[in-house]
């Protein structure tokens, strides 16, 4: 009987050991293909609902506070593997623009406590200026059914960009984009 359990055990270990290993090679190939994936990065200039959010610390936020910037906002969540995958890029754009007055990011987490962004945020050693909102707060236009879900918004408030997926956010074309954004005269 006692064989049995230690057989038992054992095959269970084994059973982790490999699903921990396919799972770390799974995600491993997903970072790989966003990080290879620039966005397509076509403007467009539409109408911006006015998307309501919290600071982890529970302050009320409206996109409209924010007109007069340029906007990168990214809708996520710590329990969507392409928001993960792309996290790194986007803190490198970001760390690109952190003292620019006239860039504002928004990495808002969905489905999310402000406790799990936090944690998140923590070990993985973020430095995003991250918030938390609700699925009823986001506006229909905004809710794409895949994230993570990107928008560019110009400084007189309206949509320049938008994206559905995970994709390389620290390529050379993001960055033009939003320095083309910063320089219009609006």
């Amino acid at each position: 009987m006692r064989r049995a359990w230690k057989w038992i055990a054992s095959t269970l270990l084994s059973l982790c050991i490999a699903a921990v290993a396919v799972g770390l090679f799974l995600f491993h190939r997903i970072r790989k293909n966003v990080e290879v994936r620039s966005p397509h990065m076509s403007a467009i200039s539409l109408p911006a609902p006015d998307l309501n959010f919290q600071t982890l610390n529970g302050q009320a936020l409206h996109l409209s506070d924010f007109r007069g910037k340029v906007v990168f906002l990214n809708l996520w969540g710590t329990w969507c593997i392409q928001c993960i995958a792309e996290m790194p890029t986007v803190q490198k754009l970001y760390s690109h623009y952190k003292d620019d007055p006239k860039v504002v990011f928004l990495i808002i987490s969905r489905l999310d406590t402000p406790q799990q962004v936090e944690r998140y945020a923590r070990v993985s050693g973020y430095t995003l200026p991250f918030f938390v909102t609700r699925d009823d707060n986001i506006p229909p236009s905004m809710y794409f059914q895949q994230y993570p879900a990107t928008f560019l918004y110009s400084k007189n408030g309206r949509i320049a960009m938008e994206h559905a997926g995970g994709a390389d956010w620290a390529d050379p074309s993001v960055i033009a984009f939003i320095d083309d954004l910063k320089n219009r005269a609006e």
